[in-house]
């Protein structure tokens, strides 16, 4: 799902209670009273004060989330095998000479950085097997292009180790960094499978930031983790925590191999634990959240129909053309229980007129042959009722065939269409969604916090129920929402690069079969 003029900050309307957010980190629920600690306010600030300057003002940040501005990978973030690099043209690195941008390099043996060095935006780097890379103390070295860390080799900080927004680190070996040592990631940073990494020192995952556990990240005990970007441990990962693992309030960390606790962890953010979490928590660690924080366990949680947002709910992923082919059956295997399609768009010019999503009749066909309950949206770019009325019509053409279980979505974010005025727009979208209900189906409207506040009056629209967009930290609107998109750098099985990530707060597929909606009723075998 794509939104024009995201706010990447909101926070939480309603306050999570004690009750709630216990579960989360008990594997066994009779002893969480003992194990979680809830933080006032004031416990955010140590963690603010180490944020870089863009997510310490997380409430004037802004996404351009267009479809062309989708997050992108400089790597393969799917669990692959480890695959020898061809190092034909490559040139050996001695670690004095200046990096060329545009060549690629390799290193043997062991190589000593005792000067400041970056590897350039358009270069590769590999330490190859049974060769070291070490970093002095109060050296940096910089990646602006590609590290690749093979099997049997060592990369050894002491020094400052920095990421760049863009760039790609990937750990086959193993990577040590010293209690001296800061590592700082802007860009993709990736733990393969079986590689190690070890940190004593201080670690920021940054806003743009991603950190990819698929081998095993140790913390020791003078470690300290800083997480204000993303943070993500696949199955088959694990985090091993004896220091201090914080994440931040515009900041995600989610689970779904192992998490081991004999330190500390700080949430202030967006904390997950999925299904299938291995989590241990030794007597003597603390795991603490601050009340403004937002915790999700999918562990234990099985939904009822209910009109209230909670801290569990069902987990889901939204897709179109931009995903290609996706292999639904692994989909299904990682834990989706939902998926909301991009099912059209509107009328944009004579020469791109109201069209079906490419995939959508691919994307409907095998999320239904898998089980997977499966909503739709469509992309709005009408600027009057009239041709609103049109593109509604043209979507429940699109998907009369198919048994639509979730609701079906109006996106609506393009900027020409704010600028109609509120009540205009309040007009368009209503009639969007009248028509979609007049048809029998569950009508719902996407949008995020400055939409639903500013450019939308929600009181005319106030029948309908909200999926709301946001991105990495707690939700601020204070209206309710039935859906929240929580993130644009999924990792998921199945789907090659980022996708969407959602919670739904009510069972969708319940409610709408009780009440006879979406023609379920005459569609169904």
């Amino acid at each position: 799902m794509k939104i024009l003029n995201k706010i990447t900050a909101l926070l939480l309307a309603s306050l999570i209670a004690v009750g709630s957010a216990v579960p989360a980190f008990a594997e066994n629920p009779a002893e969480a009273g003992t194990e979680t600690t809830i933080l006032d306010t004031a416990d955010n600030k140590p963690e603010t004060s180490i944020i870089d300057a863009d997510s310490s003002k997380p409430e004037t940040s802004i996404i351009e989330d267009k479809e062309e501005d989708k997050p992108q990978s400089n790597v393969d973030l799917s669990d692959i095998d480890y695959t020898p690099v061809d190092l034909t043209g490559y040139i050996q690195w001695d670690g004095k000479a200046q990096m060329i941008d545009g060549k690629n390099y390799y290193i043997t043996d062991n190589v000593k950085v005792n000067k400041h060095f970056a590897v350039p935006e358009n270069t590769r780097l590999v330490i190859t097997p049974g060769s070291t890379l070490t970093v002095y103390k109060s050296k940096t070295f910089r990646i602006k292009g590609k590290l690749l860390i093979e099997p049997k080799a060592t990369l050894t900080v002491s020094g400052n180790f920095i990421t760049n927004n863009g760039a790609a680190v990937e750990n086959f070996g193993t990577l040590k960094a010293s209690v001296s040592s800061k590592v700082q990631i802007m860009g993709e940073y990736i733990v393969r499978h079986g590689a190690t990494a070890i940190y004593s020192g201080q670690v920021n995952v940054y806003k743009d930031g991603m950190y990819l556990n698929y081998g095993q990240t140790s913390l020791t005990q003078n470690a300290k983790m800083y997480v204000t970007g993303d943070f993500q441990t696949p199955e088959g990962g694990k985090l091993l925590n004896k220091g201090y693992f914080a994440v931040t309030i515009s900041g995600r960390a989610s689970f779904s191999g192992a998490f081991y606790l004999y330190g500390e962890t700080v949430n202030s953010g967006v904390f997950i634990f999925e299904k299938t979490v291995k989590y241990y928590k030794a007597k003597t660690a603390r795991f603490a959240v601050s009340k403004s924080s937002r915790l999700i366990d999918y562990r234990y949680y099985r939904p009822v129909q209910s009109t209230q947002p909670t801290d569990t709910g069902t987990k889901g992923i939204d897709v179109s053309y931009h995903q290609g082919a996706i292999d639904w059956g692994k989909v299904k295997l990682s834990g989706i229980e939902f998926a909301m399609l991009r099912a059209s768009r509107g009328y944009i010019s004579e020469a791109k007129p109201m069209a079906q999503d490419v995939m959508f009749e691919y994307n409907v066909t095998q999320a239904t042959a898998y089980n997977i309950n499966v909503g739709v949206y469509h992309y709005l770019y009408a600027d009057t009722v009239a041709e609103a009325r049109k593109e509604a019509q043209f979507l429940l053409k699109t998907i009369e065939p198919y048994q639509i279980t979730y609701p079906v979505v109006l996106d609506v974010e393009e900027q020409y269409q704010a600028d109609l005025g509120k009540t205009k727009l309040t007009a368009i979208c209503k009639a969007f969604l009248e028509e979609i209900e007049n048809a029998g189906y569950y009508a719902m409207i996407y949008s995020n916090k400055t939409w639903l506040t500013t450019y939308l009056d929600m009181n005319e629209l106030k029948n309908y129920d909200v999926w709301l967009a946001q991105w990495n930290t707690v939700p601020t609107y204070k209206g309710n929402f039935g859906m929240w998109q929580y993130s644009s750098k999924g990792i998921v099985s199945g789907i090659d690069g980022y996708v969407d990530l959602n919670i739904a707060y009510k069972d969708y597929a319940k409610v709408i079969r009780q009440n006879g909606l979406n023609n379920l009723k005459k569609n169904a075998a």
